[in-house]
């Protein structure tokens, strides 16, 4: 399946023909459900929030159902009536806190001849700002093709994830920050030349007390990120160590001391875009 940001009648079409069911993460709604009716509305913020507070997942306005089955499109809705911009404005103002990255895709209905559309939500799951509430001051999750009400302790599960959430992106941000100032000072190191000597604690990598004892934050983080700062730690110690073990007031840049830089730079990068990733899929 594309990204929702790339669909065409043809991506619509192909869940009609291919008979993909609704499922946790997929919702078939006819365009009416989109008008202006305060039973509709309700229902639209109610099915957007809980899709937000399960997994996200993909509703499409336009579709028509049956038994959770596609039926294939209705007759979709006039842009100039109901637009983009409205369906984000009505979301936005009434759910809370708002669900950022949610993507309003409009999809123009070709066969139809009438220029009419499809629109197509790309609801991203709830993360540092869970759980979302609807107008209704209540709290839906999206369970069995239905958006139902959520119990106390699903309500502060979604909260504590979101806490921890928060842990993580600062975290994160934090052990960036550190790398970055690693690879700024190993590069330093590398410019100053084959030739160079320099007064062995000036050649020395220091590690910060918080990067020397992130384990507590590193347990937020995937097995990979994990690793990859651990596998830095003891490059950067190994570093030191040979430096040291030359036994001089003095040491030189030379063709080792640079391959161990290189080395120890290649690491940094490839931990800094992992945790740049993390960075950026938050809002």
């Amino acid at each position: 399946m594309r990204p929702v940001s790339e669909w065409e009648e043809k991506d619509i079409d192909d869940l009609h023909k291919g008979e993909i069911e609704e499922s946790l993460t997929l919702e078939y709604k006819r365009s009416e459900a989109l008008m202006k009716d305060p039973g509709q509305r309700k229902e639209l913020f109610k099915d957007v929030s809980a899709m937000a507070n399960a997994s996200g997942g993909i509703i499409i306005y336009g579709m028509k159902e049956v038994g959770n089955k596609p039926d294939g499109t209705d007759d979709g809705l006039d842009p100039k009536l109901v637009s983009r911009e409205q369906i984000e404005n009505l979301l936005m103002s009434n759910i809370v806190p708002q669900i950022e990255d949610l993507l309003i895709k409009s999809v123009t209905l070709t066969s139809k001849g009438i220029g009419n559309v499809v629109y197509v939500l790309d609801v991203p799951a709830a993360r540092s700002r869970a759980p979302h509430q609807a107008p209704d001051n209540r709290y839906y999750k999206r369970f069995n093709f239905k958006s139902e009400p959520m119990r106390d302790n699903d309500v502060r599960d979604l909260m504590r994830r979101g806490i921890e959430y928060g842990r993580k992106f600062g975290a994160a941000f934090n052990l960036f920050i550190e790398i970055s100032r690693v690879d700024a000072v190993a590069l330093s190191r590398l410019q100053m030349g084959p030739n160079a000597f320099v007064d062995l604690e000036r050649a020395l990598i220091d590690i910060s007390p918080d990067l020397r004892s992130a384990g507590g934050v590193l347990v937020l983080m995937n097995r990979h990120v994990r690793n990859s700062i651990g596998e830095l730690l003891l490059r950067i110690d190994h570093f030191n160590a040979i430096l040291q073990g030359r036994g001089l007031p003095k040491v030189s840049i030379d063709s080792s001391v640079q391959a161990e830089l290189t080395q120890l730079r290649q690491l940094c990068d490839e931990v800094s875009k992992a945790l740049k990733d993390i960075l950026d899929r938050e809002p």
